[in-house]
């Protein structure tokens, strides 16, 4: 009998690389995520002490929570994501990671607004660093089928840090004050980021069937806008990405001026039925489009389009019911349907796009996103709150708050458009 050698295809480099070694390597990654959510979503629940102690109007805690974090997100997050296709990724990461936890420890010695809003932009900074080149590490160590399940580990870092964020946030404010919770928040990040320079190191970019050649930016950009995948994925994701960012940042206040809760309430509800149910969908969205998409790679959109469409009356449900248990059951399944689409979603940047770009392609995915949800999202409905409180009072946060369900649905439906250009798009990637 004669053994034939199997084609040389992306899993030939990615069964190459020690299993312990991969999932060691997506742990650690997926924790520095966490962290990074954290880092974000302590600041939501904690919008009502820090308004309380500034004086402050809900338009500017949507410009804190939301656009002042992601201006330099935005700016910055491009050229350090070319860095990063062309240099060591560990070290980037690492570094950044210790950069935005300082931030965010800072974020506790505020004395004014405005020292609050440059701690809060330069956690942003740190962090338009660090998701681009953890993505293009991890799209390094597996081949495009597993990506979805492996990047779908790796978003639950999204949910996990609001989990986190909510529990702590909420427990320690009560506890202790608003500032302690940021001292909290940014210790253990500076801790870590020596275990990731110590203990990772940098694999090797693409695989036998993709050669890592760098290409400029403007061949680049050229070519991620010529796949109609990524672009109308991109557009998509901005829409979902307000719906995640909008209700984590004023889901804390609706608990408290809607139905009473106290800080350390806020922490566990907000914790358990957004935070947990949020990383049980992004786990699960990634096992199951790992594996139904293997036959059909349009599977990879249909699954989180679906998803994506159903969240928005679920959530329009849980903004407009006056019965708690109704409104905590439609929270923790919206949280489950919107976090279903994260782990596919960053699997496409990584695979329509070339190893020479692929940490590009998530920073244009990621930031873009960003600026979008995080900065428009909060802010959009703190001034719909502002200009619906005479009429409506504490309710006006509900209404606001419809505009996510709205933003979802319209993203399912692009991402239905996306998948007729998908397979197509990866044929020209590879």
């Amino acid at each position: 009998m004669v053994d034939v050698a199997p084609p040389a295809t992306e899993q030939t480099h990615a069964v190459s690389v020690p299993s312990t070694r991969r999932y060691y390597v997506l742990g650690l990654l997926t924790v520095i995520y966490a962290l990074n959510f954290l880092d974000r979503t302590i600041f939501n629940v904690l919008i009502e002490p820090i308004k309380k102690e500034f004086t402050l109007s809900d338009t500017t805690m949507g410009l804190l929570a939301g656009f002042g974090f992601v201006l330099f997100y935005s700016l910055l997050g491009i050229p350090i994501a070319r860095m990063a296709d062309r240099l060591n990724r560990r070290n980037i990461v690492a570094l950044a990671f210790a950069f935005w936890s300082a931030m965010t420890f800072l974020c506790g010695m505020a004395s004014s607004v405005t020292t609050l809003a440059l701690a809060r932009i330069g956690v942003g900074i740190g962090e338009s660093a660090g998701t681009p080149a953890s993505q293009s590490l991890v799209a390094d160590l597996y081949d495009k089928n597993e990506r979805p399940r492996a990047l779908g580990i790796y978003a639950i870092g999204t949910y996990l840090g609001v989990f986190l964020g909510y529990f702590l946030g909420g427990y320690v404010n009560q506890h202790y004050g608003w500032r302690t919770a940021f001292f909290s928040a940014g210790l253990p990040g500076m801790a870590l980021a020596a275990v990731l320079w110590l203990t990772v190191s940098e694999p090797r970019r693409g695989t036998r069937a993709e050669t890592f050649a760098p290409e400029p930016i403007g061949p680049t950009l050229g070519f991620l806008a010529s796949q109609q995948s990524f672009v109308i994925v991109l557009i998509g994701f901005c829409l979902t990405t307000y719906t995640n960012y909008a209700t984590a940042a004023w889901i804390p206040p609706f608990l408290a001026r809607v139905h009473h809760l106290s800080s350390a309430e806020i922490g566990t509800y907000a914790g358990t039925f957004k935070g947990l149910f949020g990383m049980a969908g992004t786990l699960v969205g990634g096992l199951v489009v790992a594996q139904i998409s293997r036959r059909d790679d349009r599977w990879k959109l249909w699954a989180p389009a679906i998803m994506s469409g159903l969240a928005g009356p679920v959530f329009a449900v849980c903004m407009l019911t006056s019965d708690f248990k109704t409104m905590v059951a439609a929270l923790a399944a919206t949280s489950f349907l919107v976090g279903f689409h994260l782990g596919p979603i960053f699997a496409i940047a990584q695979t329509v796009a070339r190893p020479s770009m692929r940490a590009l392609a998530s920073a244009i995915i990621l930031l873009t996103a960003t600026c979008f949800g995080q900065g428009i999202g909060p802010l959009a409905v703190g001034m719909i709150n502002d200009a619906l409180k005479n009429s409506y009072g504490a309710d006006a946060v509900r209404y606001s708050l419809l505009s996510a369900a709205v933003t979802t649905t319209l993203g399912a439906l692009l991402f239905v458009w996306a998948a007729c250009f998908i397979r197509e798009d990866i044929k020209r990637a590879t």
